[in-house]
């Protein structure tokens, strides 16, 4: 089985360097006991060899090229999307997969398979797919653990979306049970994309789309920390996927989505690059991997230029001004505004400002790499916190 495997890596070795160097970072292992095919996770693929025998190499190939593609995209070694099962996280990444990547003769599932609309990402896709499922759950958040709904009838309610995820829950979950937050993991794959030239048959938009993946972010987490805590969140909402603290699956649990009202600021003066640019809303797009359902976004210079409501991923980014900066004319406006916390993404090059007596409004600094911030975190600290974004 090893040996058919090699043969691939070896084909994928010329045609396919990414892929190739990929799957070079996982060990290959036997299970098998899995109820799936071929499975990412925990830095290393594994197969069952009773599935894989009945495989022709063509098919084989697919499954492999999936786990990597699926690897690239750090679904396995990122941050789970709040309150989903393994199962709605596994859908949730192959229909990521399946949207972006045209494969031979593996069809793989489509977000039109359960009426969802295409181009979302994998965080959306994965709390469309938990919606679906049966509300009772079980301790991993499955829906009922024998396959039936909450009213004890297979099937859920005949919607066929409902049953495709029934009738494959044993599938699904296993292949998302090896999937745990991995830093260093993540690190690594992010230097296998920024290092690649030749994107093989991942050339083209997809290509462009994992670049963007191995950009910065930031914690959002940790960045609204440093806000309030009475305003962090005031939507609670019941939830047996999560068990209450003192009793267990007993009660239900509960889970919090951010309703603070933040205002991310975007430098875009002539001091800052189109590399920083494409940086920089790399970042406004990772709000959305952390619980957010809307970000509001302005561009300034010397003045405050665009403002944009966000309620998905931004894809195409328009920039105007290029002029001078001034970090009063972001500050005024959050605090003219009710903004509970402003994040200013900036290279610092410009006079401190003075904020408002009557400035409520939480602040955060992120600097585009380590020498602007060792050159401006003295006097950002004292109107608010301050880190970098540690730009390679």
């Amino acid at each position: 089985m090893k040996e058919r495997i090699t043969r691939i890596l070896e084909r994928w070795f010329i045609s396919e360097p990414a892929l190739f160097q990929v799957l070079c970072t996982h060990s290959i292992e036997e299970n098998a006991s899995m109820p799936c095919p071929v499975r990412s996770g925990a830095r290393k693929v594994e197969y069952n060899p009773d599935f894989v025998n009945e495989m022709s190499d063509p098919a084989l190939d697919q499954a492999l090229r999936t786990e990597a593609i699926r690897i690239l995209l750090k679904h396995p070694y990122q941050r789970k999307p709040d309150a989903c099962s393994q199962q709605a996280i596994a859908v949730g990444s192959n229909l990521t997969i399946g949207d972006n990547y045209q494969f031979g003769s593996l069809r793989m599932e489509q977000p039109g398979d359960y009426d969802l609309p295409t181009g979302r990402e994998y965080e959306w896709y994965s709390r469309r797919i938990q919606e679906l499922l049966p509300p009772e759950a079980d301790g991993d958040g499955n829906g009922a653990g024998d396959g039936s709904d909450a009213r004890g009838q297979g099937g859920g309610d005949g919607d066929p979306r409902t049953d495709r995820l029934s009738d494959n829950a044993d599938k699904n979950t296993a292949l998302s049970e090896l999937w745990d937050e991995d830093d260093l993991a993540v690190v690594m794959i992010d230097g296998i994309i920024e290092s690649t030239k030749d994107w093989g048959s991942l050339a083209g938009n997809f290509a462009e789309q994992l670049k963007a993946s191995a950009k910065a972010r930031i914690n959002w987490r940790n960045v609204l920390s440093g806000f309030r805590a009475s305003i962090l969140s005031t939507q609670r909402k019941l939830t047996r996927m999560r068990p209450n603290r003192r009793t267990g699956f007993d009660n239900m649990g509960s889970i919090r989505r951010f309703d603070t009202r933040v205002l991310v600021a975007v430098d875009v003066s002539g001091s800052i690059s189109s590399s920083d640019l494409s940086y920089f809303y790399g970042v406004v797009n990772s709000a959305f991997r952390y619980g957010f359902t809307a970000v509001d976004v302005i561009q300034f210079d010397a003045g405050v230029r665009v403002v944009q409501s966000l309620k998905k991923v931004l894809r195409n980014v328009t920039v105007l001004g290029r002029g001078g900066t001034s970090f009063q004319e972001p500050i005024d406006y959050a605090n003219e505004n009710g903004y509970d916390g402003l994040v200013i993404l900036t290279d610092g090059y410009a006079p401190q400002p003075i904020l408002p007596d009557n400035m409520r409004c939480k602040l955060v600094w992120v600097c585009n790499n380590r020498e602007s911030y060792e050159s401006s975190h003295g006097w950002m600290e004292k109107t608010g916190r301050v880190c970098t974004m540690e730009l390679q």
